[in-house]
């Protein structure tokens, strides 16, 4: 066999194995896609970066390559808009440039464990200022709906009207010693 049609055997087995697994890891009788509330992994993938490459419409500083989401950036815009306590800051700096100026990590997939509502977790804070400015966000593809817990000077609000269950999810994690 030559090399090539090795290398094009191997793949294919690759490939088979991780379908294999992939097909073993889900419930047969009810597809994920089928459950309410549950996004297929194709509608997920566009929003698995960070917040901020979301947001901004040019290449990720991260891989290179345009995530920006129009529609996900003013339903954003929106949500910080019904913010008070942004109102009542006296920083001039605008809330989305403070929020997008820190570290944020990669999206992470959480689900409601009383309703089994799926959503992609967020979290951005201020450069230098994580303690003082910072958001938890909770966006639901499937829906469109966003939901926030907004961090400033010691005070927080949500915003997006979350109920217990996203509110429990938006919730400040404890650190693990």
């Amino acid at each position: 066999m030559t090399e090539k049609k090795s290398n094009k055997t191997m793949a294919r087995g690759a490939a088979a194995l991780v379908a294999a697994l992939v097909l073993n890891a889900c419930d047969a009788a009810e597809p994920v896609a089928a459950k309410p509330g549950i996004a297929p992994a194709a509608q997920l993938a566009p929003y698995d970066t960070q917040l901020f490459s979301l947001l901004i419409n040019k290449p990720s500083p991260v891989d290179g390559k345009n995530h920006y989401q129009k529609k996900f950036d003013q339903s954003f815009d929106a949500l910080l808009a019904q913010s008070q306590l942004a109102k009542a800051s006296k920083v001039a700096t605008p809330l989305k440039k403070r929020l997008m100026s820190g570290p944020q990590p990669d999206a992470a997939v959480v689900t409601d464990k009383a309703g089994g509502r799926q959503y992609l977790y967020y979290e951005a804070c201020q450069a230098h200022a994580c303690e003082d400015t910072s958001m938890a966000l909770l966006y639901a593809p499937t829906s469109g709906n966003m939901r926030a817990r907004l961090h400033i000077d010691g005070k927080d609000e949500y915003l997006g009207n979350p109920d217990a269950a996203e509110k429990a999810l938006l919730a400040p994690q404890k650190a693990t010693p």
